[in-house]
Order: C-alpha cells, then sequence, then structure tokens
C-alpha cells in the first residue's frame, strides 16, 4: 500500500485505489444506488474495513471494526473527485456498537433512492442497517423476473425489498415475516413508494416459530424467500435454526415452488445450504447458486454471501 501525506505525526495511506473503484463505478451507476467501494472482500490489501455507497446524491461511508482510518482526507477527496456528491455520511461500526456522524453537507433522516426502476427508503443516520442490503441488488432483480403470478412467502422481511421486487414482477401476493414490526412498517412505506396495491401484501410482525400456524393460512406459496441472520441474538442462529425451517417448507409450498435460501457467513460455504436441505427438505432438488453482486467481490467467494435455489 502506498504512503500519501502527513497530519500531524500520523502517516495517512493514499487513498488513490478507493478514489478511482469509486469514480469508475459512479460513473456507471447513474442516478441508481450502488456500492462503490467494497474492501470487505479483501481484494484492496489496507482497506478491509472501508466500505463506501452511493444513496444518490450522498454517500455513506463504513467503517468497520473500530478501525483508525483517517476518514476527514478521504471524504475530501471524494468531495473532489465526485462533484455530483451532495453530502457524506461516515458510521464506525465495532460489533453491535455504531456511531454515525455526518460529515460533509446536510442528510435528510430519508432517501428515496432507486433500484432497477424501483424506489426504497433508506435511512442512514439512526440505523446500523440503513435499510437496503446492496449485495442482494442481483436477487432482487431474479425475484421480480420469477415472480409472475406466484404467491410469494418471504421470511426475514426485514423492510420487504423482496415483498416489493416480486409485487413489480406480478406475484399474485407476498406474505412477509419478520419479529420487527419497525421493519415491516418501512416495508409498507416501500410498497407505497411503488404505488402498489397493499391488498396484496400481508405483513406478520412475529417470531417465526411462533407463526406457523398464520402462516399457513395463506398457504400454498410458490415462492420461498429465506434470507435469515448469520447470528441474531436470542432469535436465530443459522447451524442450530436453518434446517428447523426447510423441514417445513413442503407442507407450506405448492408442487413445483422455488426455494430461494441465503447464508451471509463467512465461516459457513456454500455447502452448508445444500447439506442443510438434503437433511430437512430431501424432496428439493437443488437448481443452481444465483450469482454475487460484481459489486461485492471477494478474495475467497465461499466466504461472502450465498444463494441457492432449489425447486420442491
Amino acid at each position: 500500500m502506498t504512503i500519501g501525506w502527513r497530519t500531524g505525526s500520523v502517516r495517512v495511506p493514499s487513498f488513490s485505489v478507493v478514489i478511482d473503484r469509486c469514480v469508475r463505478r459512479i460513473s456507471s451507476a447513474g442516478n441508481e444506488c450502488a456500492r462503490l467501494f467494497h474492501g470487505r472482500g479483501h481484494c484492496y490489501p489496507g482497506f478491509e474495513h472501508l466500505s463506501v455507497d452511493y444513496f444518490p446524491p450522498y454517500l455513506h461511508i463504513a467503517v468497520f471494526r473500530n478501525n483508525a482510518i483517517h476518514v476527514e482526507p478521504l471524504v475530501a477527496e471524494l468531495h473532489t473527485a465526485l462533484p455530483r456528491i451532495e453530502g457524506v455520511v461516515v458510521q464506525r461500526r465495532d460489533g453491535r456498537r455504531t456511531r454515525t456522524e455526518v460529515m460533509l453537507g446536510t442528510i435528510p433522516d430519508e432517501v428515496v433512492v432507486r433500484e432497477a426502476g424501483l424506489s426504497y427508503a433508506v435511512r442512514m443516520l439512526h440505523n446500523q442497517n440503513v435499510g437496503l442490503f446492496l449485495d442482494m441488488a442481483p436477487t432482487r432483480r431474479w425475484v421480480r423476473d420469477v415472480a409472475k403470478d406466484r404467491s410469494v412467502l418471504n421470511l426475514f422481511a426485514f423492510t420487504c425489498g423482496f415483498s416489493v421486487a416480486a409485487l413489480a414482477g406480478g406475484a399474485k401476493k407476498v406474505v412477509n415475516n419478520d419479529m420487527s414490526r419497525k421493519a415491516l412498517a418501512w416495508g409498507a412505506h416501500n410498497h407505497s413508494l411503488n404505488g402498489h396495491d397493499q391488498r396484496d401484501v400481508r405483513m406478520l410482525a412475529r417470531d417465526l416459530f411462533k407463526s406457523w400456524g398464520k402462516i399457513r393460512q395463506s398457504a400454498p406459496f410458490d415462492l420461498v424467500i429465506i434470507d435469515p441472520p448469520t447470528n441474531q441474538r436470542g432469535s436465530f442462529n443459522a447451524e442450530r435454526h436453518y434446517g428447523q425451517i426447510l423441514k417445513r417448507m413442503p407442507a407450506f409450498c405448492a408442487p413445483g415452488a422455488l426455494l430461494l435460501v441465503c447464508l451471509n457467513s463467512p465461516f459457513l460455504g456454500p455447502e452448508f445450504l445444500t447439506g442443510q436441505m438434503a437433511r430437512w427438505c430431501p424432496d428439493a432438488t437443488f437448481q443452481a447458486f444465483l450469482p454475487a453482486s460484481e459489486d461485492f467481490q471477494d478474495r475467497d467467494p465461499e466466504r461472502g454471501l450465498k444463494q441457492a435455489m432449489f425447486r420442491l
């Protein structure tokens, strides 16, 4: 890694690789949101704890593990290189502890962004997760492409990005399940931003493992999306709980239903998903792994986001 200029007695690394990547990516992003720089994939030595996201006309910079990256010169260089940027938020994340600071401009509480022609509300100031996982952008497009005339079950729905994509693709109905009422209200807002008829959308703000009876009332489903947290204290652990979901799928799905199962863990590879399905839902036939977003390249792809598609 090249060394840049000094600030006081501290050497500041050159941010040229970050700036160059951001300039190239923003030129192709146009007016849509995108990850401009993904250091978390370990493809850029020295910047493994840095990411830069574009939520037009603002940037969201995340620094992980309380890393001592000096963001002030980075913000200054990005502002010079990307003149269309009107504001910059820096989020420092150390486990569950998060500190957010506006370092350029004025950032509104909510920004409505566009992705593949659809609108989503993003809130950068008060949440560790801003409301839209950009690594799932290709998967939302896939859901939109396959959703026509299907009944959809969206588990761990969060702010209902998959639900928005499914209804935009012509889904007959979508049932969204998440423990957080706040997240599902955010999801209903996302549907409103896209002018969707929410009579076709059902929100279940309940613990999934206590909700099977409620979900069964809307079965059978033609498409099930399972996108859980890897390890959420008190609610879900992938190794302990994933199979408990998969074993119920035959009772909830129509013949020929598609199952999309997702996992974002650096410690569990793609064989975890295929192995869990073989053990707990052996009637499901593996179809394919969906490709990862090109914006989230990883030196070791098996550590990144895994998404497997099966058919029952």
